[in-house]
């Protein structure tokens, strides 16, 4: 049996808290203090919590009819939202001091009602706007990125039966009667008696989760009108068919041009991202006009039984009727063929994207709200196809700048001459073995080569439990060291990827946290002895990059790795990230804790883009390992990655890119400090290794969006992912600072 439609969306008198205790609400549950500001809700009673540093939070009061299973599905929602599309700006929840995504309280009259949060997102609402197309077709973008993000996702309370659901236009149908003018009654029941002749198709397209509310009122757009910076309200989510998702936003963004012209607009951005299936095109137009007739009849329905939330619907009310005969008017043939049309005739980088989906398929990311299409770079430069120019403030790889005709020369002339395995003799390999280890301290004299630092790492542990006859592994909280298996086990920064947390894996707090290093690794050494694994290998990333690119007290790194020394294991130094001069005052970024490793590993910029990564250790160590295991990489070390990291080096040193490292890293950090704005705490790091800690993720992500609109490409990075990660190609000059801080400036909220 079914079980009964919920008329939620037709109940409109919200709980009625003060102020004042929105404001004690906030402080008590959630140690948020600020002051109260009230928002409109529909069904919750909502309030934004301003704080005096921060963007603060929204705080959420529902009402008492409010199912706790629908909380319950739109945290698990966003989280999921956030795990599989990090840039989507989508609201994170709040948790409370109790570590609860939501808590119960009663008002006066002792009725109960769930309270949660959201951190607040910045940005102005897209309700009375007059969007341009570019606008247009980014909402419909962002809707696509969306739906994409969660077509892996499923709740039991997807199944909720809400009046905003258009399948429900069969419960509702008779509550059309309602509506006072005779013309305006007769049309409203014609489409909602032609969408329901029409629902068995609908049965037959794509379903999935879908927001299923995605209006203007539930967007956010930056200043100048031109991109989404966030997206709203997730209560109206269910499982239909992915159709819906389109109507909503075509059907509700609206201004003064023909419905129908907007609609286009938004089917064109939507496409580009994720295509539209051949059916879904004439089920949108049956969708479009349903929804206007769904919002007239549930308009005519409060007229009669709750006036003042009439008012709320009256707007989206009074759009039904023109839109409805514009759509009708033109007919269904035409409006299709329309949108067709319009999601064809999108060049350019839209079409790329819309390949991209199809050939590398949905779960790999891209970057920013607005991807960006690369098809030269030179220095620290980036070219788009039509010769827009990007400051390179985030690629790490092309150390000694992009497109550097001495490397590419490099690999072009041994590729011409020669590419075989490690298995014979070659000059170039053992020249740039002799080369590199003679950057090193002493000891670190035998090179094992391999493709990546994931392979580097790899290598590094089996090095290690083979020397120790352990196999435990100490990281740091959040750590990142790689993608194969067993690395992406001590790299605890995939969070839900890796649960639970692997055996043979105990973590160290971050250094920032305060808590004694050699006290956190004997802890971590005992847990490891007590589980049977002991004690194998402590693994740091020396610039500690995916902690926030945190400043480390004085010794702290060689407390750790005395105390691992003492418990048997090997310390291995990560400098994938920190080194070849990066971190300016030292070559290698283990020196700058004073701190010598057994092993190291290499990767990235090793070669300046071309796939190289080495393992570098004291003889006896690799001598152990290769005594019991044939290692052979068929890549690692062949004579072009060994020229690539021979001319790689050769421009490092030559051209003193360690120097340049150090004094424009510090006058980027000394610039930015001087920006002296709100948003802005710890800005943190070394060389070109630099982390600016912000107020919170949602505002580290529109920094990064606006510094993308504003030509200059940076990440975010950290535990909370409020730490703006900067660490551009090592040519990066005084020159290019101004450009960065000037374009930072213009990007803060």
């Amino acid at each position: 049996m079914n079980q009964p439609l919920r008329l939620v969306a037709l109940e409109t008198s919200p709980p009625a808290f003060s102020t004042e205790a929105a404001a004690n609400m906030a402080r008590e549950i959630f140690g948020v203090h600020g002051t109260a500001h009230p928002l409109y809700g529909e069904r919750d009673q909502n309030f934004r919590i301003k704080t005096t540093s921060g963007s603060g939070i929204i705080l959420k009061i529902l009402g008492p009819n409010e199912d706790p299973g629908s909380v319950e599905f739109q945290s698990a929602a966003l989280a999921h939202i956030a795990m599989m599309a990090p840039t989507l700006p989508v609201p994170c929840v709040r948790r409370t001091v109790n570590s609860e995504a939501y808590t119960r309280i009663t008002d006066e009259r002792g009725i109960p009602h769930i309270i949660r949060a959201l951190d607040f997102q910045p940005g102005r609402v897209m309700d009375g706007v007059e969007p341009s197309p570019d606008l247009l077709r980014h909402a419909g973008g962002t809707l696509a990125r969306l739906n994409l993000a969660l077509a892996n996702f499923f709740h039991p309370a997807a199944g909720q039966r809400i009046v905003w659901d258009l399948r429900r236009i069969i419960d509702l149908r008779p509550s059309a009667g309602l509506i006072e003018d005779v013309e305006t009654r007769k049309l409203i029941e014609a489409v909602l008696d032609r969408f329901i002749a029409f629902l068995p198709e609908m049965s037959r397209l794509r379903h999935q989760m879908v927001h299923n509310d995605l209006h203007p009122g539930n967007m956010l757009v930056d200043e100048a009108a031109t991109q989404i910076t966030g997206l709203l309200d997730f209560g109206d989510m269910i499982h239909a068919p992915l159709v819906f998702d389109v109507a909503v936003t075509a059907a509700e963004t609206v201004g003064d041009m023909p419905p129908i012209e907007y609609g286009s607009e938004i089917v064109a951005g939507y496409n580009a991202v994720m295509p539209l299936q051949g059916a879904e095109f004439p089920a949108l137009f049956e969708a479009i006009i349903a929804r206007h007739a769904l919002a007239a009849t549930i308009h005519a329905w409060r007229r009669h039984n709750d006036p003042a939330g009439a008012e709320k619907l009256g707007a989206l009310s009074a759009l039904s009727v023109p839109a409805i005969e514009a759509y009708l008017t033109a007919g269904r043939g035409a409006v299709v063929a329309k949108f067709r049309a319009a999601a064809a005739a999108r060049p350019g980088a839209t079409n790329l994207a819309e390949r991209r989906f199809h050939a590398l398929g949905r779960g790999l990311e891209l970057s920013y709200a607005e991807p960006v299409h690369l098809v030269r770079g030179e220095g620290v430069f980036l070219y788009a196809p039509d010769g827009t120019r990007y400051l390179d403030a985030y690629n790490n790889v092309p150390s000694v700048g992009h497109g550097n005709r001495k490397v590419a020369a490099a690999i072009a002339r041994q590729m011409e001459t020669l590419c075989t395995n490690t298995r014979y003799l070659h000059e170039g390999i053992v020249e740039y073995a002799e080369r590199l280890t003679a950057t090193l301290p002493d000891g670190l004299d035998t090179c094992l080569f391999v493709n990546s630092g994931s392979e580097a790492n790899d290598a590094a542990y089996r090095i290690a439990k083979i020397v120790t006859g352990k196999t435990g592994a100490i990281v740091m909280e959040h750590a990142y060291h790689g993608v194969t298996d067993v690395v992406a086990a001590l790299s605890p920064y995939y969070g839900p990827f890796v649960q639970p947390q692997a055996p043979f894996v105990q973590t160290l707090p971050s250094p920032d946290t305060g808590a004694a290093p050699a006290e956190a690794a004997r802890r971590a050494i005992a847990a490891l002895q007590e589980s049977g694994h002991g004690v194998a290998m402590l693994l740091i990333d020396s610039a500690f990059v995916s902690n926030g690119i945190v400043n480390v007290p004085q010794g702290w790194f060689a407390a750790v790795a005395e105390e691992v020394r003492k418990a048997g294991g090997l310390v291995v130094g990560d400098e994938v990230q920190s080194g070849f001069g990066r971190m300016g005052d030292e070559f290698w970024g283990f020196a700058m804790h004073g701190v010598v490793p057994d092993v190291v590993t290499m990767g990235k910029p090793m070669a300046n883009g071309h796939p190289t990564g080495a393992v570098v250790a004291r003889r006896e160590l690799l001598d152990a390992f290769t005594s019991r295991i044939d290692f052979f990489s068929t890549f690692g070390g062949n004579p072009v990655s060994a020229a690539a990291a021979l001319a790689t080096l050769d421009e490092l040193q030559t051209r003193n890119l360690q120097d340049n490292a150090r004094t424009t890293g510090a006058k980027l950090r000394e610039e930015i400090r001087g920006l002296n704005h709100p948003v802005i705490g710890e800005v943190r790091g070394s060389g070109l290794m630099v982390g600016v800690q912000v107020t919170d993720a949602a505002t580290a992500k529109g920094i990064a969006n606006a510094m993308r609109r504003n030509r200059v490409l940076i990440g975010t990075e950290g535990p909370a992912g409020n730490v703006l990660k900067i660490r551009p190609p090592l040519p990066f000059g005084a020159a290019h600072v101004e450009i960065f801080v000037e374009a930072l400036r213009a990007s803060l909220p």
